[in-house]
């Protein structure tokens, strides 16, 4: 029974709330007055979280040594080893099979998708998490792939642009991530941190250029989705420029709580335990919605 905790425990049932980027085109295109595009959307969320949650495990079992020496890291079942790497495998692989047969039956094109987003996160556990910058690429081609399910499961053409904001959103995110685990990283003695060779690449001022980088062009990219005219025509208004503060604020809130809080490693726990950030995407929403009803 301890080993199916542990097991749960290691799904990381908190972080599936990244998954929620596959209730995008459902939002940004007035389908979530639709019954069954809110269903399948939900279907899709839930097969989704099993496929990542499978995925968070098997990367724990190639981390395993490394998260032993981390701070926070170490307590996790794997690393404790309080779950066995046999049993975790092969738990993952079997969650992995049986949601894929699921998915496959539910809709083709998001099985294709989903293979996709296996074998990518299969090769950055294995390699890529080891090449600078790519490394970072791989998170943020992972979050456009669930706004692609979202617009695939409802049958939808996605703008450019929702593409655009989600991967720099993301980037912005990976690098802060990044950042994050430098700084507690060199708290550590060097020679006990042999497993991820990438944040040697990395160093807190090339971090913190490429952090501002990404937070002007996702500034700017959500700004001109927001006066696109194609984007206006679809959504039936010109007033989405009110939403404008809401990014911003959010995206100031999240480098506060990272430059002056040491926050920032983990995206949901932010999103879990910072109320202004958590009440800002809670009135971003209900003003998006508002101005396109």
């Amino acid at each position: 029974m301890k080993k199916v905790i542990f097991f749960m425990i290691s799904l990381r049932p908190k972080q599936w709330i990244k998954n929620i980027f596959i209730f995008a085109p459902l939002v940004f295109s007035l389908n979530f007055l639709k019954f069954e595009d809110v269903r399948n959307s939900f279907i899709a969320f839930v097969l989704f979280s099993l496929i990542t949650g499978s995925i968070y495990i098997l990367n724990d079992c190639f981390d395993k040594n490394y998260d032993k020496k981390h701070p926070k890291k170490k307590n996790r079942p794997i690393a404790s080893e309080k779950l066995s790497v046999r049993f975790a495998v092969s738990g993952a692989i079997f969650i992995i099979i049986l949601a894929l047969f699921m998915i496959f039956n539910f809709s083709k094109n998001f099985f294709y998708i989903s293979t996709i987003y296996i074998v990518l996160n299969i090769l950055y556990s294995v390699y890529l998490k080891n090449v600078v910058i790519l490394d970072v690429f791989i998170i943020a081609t992972g979050f456009v792939l669930r706004v692609i399910i979202g617009g695939v499961i409802i049958k939808i053409e996605l703008s450019p642009w929702i593409l655009i904001v989600t991967f720099l959103l993301s980037m912005f995110l990976g690098f802060i991530k990044r950042r994050q685990e430098l700084i507690k990283i060199n708290c550590l003695e060097a020679d006990e941190d042999k497993s991820r060779i990438t944040l040697k690449k990395y160093n807190l001022s090339f971090l913190d250029q490429l952090i501002s980088i990404t937070t002007a062009t996702t500034l700017i990219s959500y700004i001109s989705y927001v006066l696109n005219p194609q984007v206006q025509e679809r959504l039936n208004t010109k007033q989405l420029y009110f939403t404008v503060p809401f990014v911003i604020f959010g995206i100031f809130r999240y480098l506060y709580l990272t430059y002056t809080k040491d926050e920032g490693e983990s995206p949901e726990e932010v999103i879990f335990t910072d109320l202004p950030f958590t009440l800002n995407i809670v009135i971003w929403v209900f003003v998006f919605i508002l101005l396109i009803l």
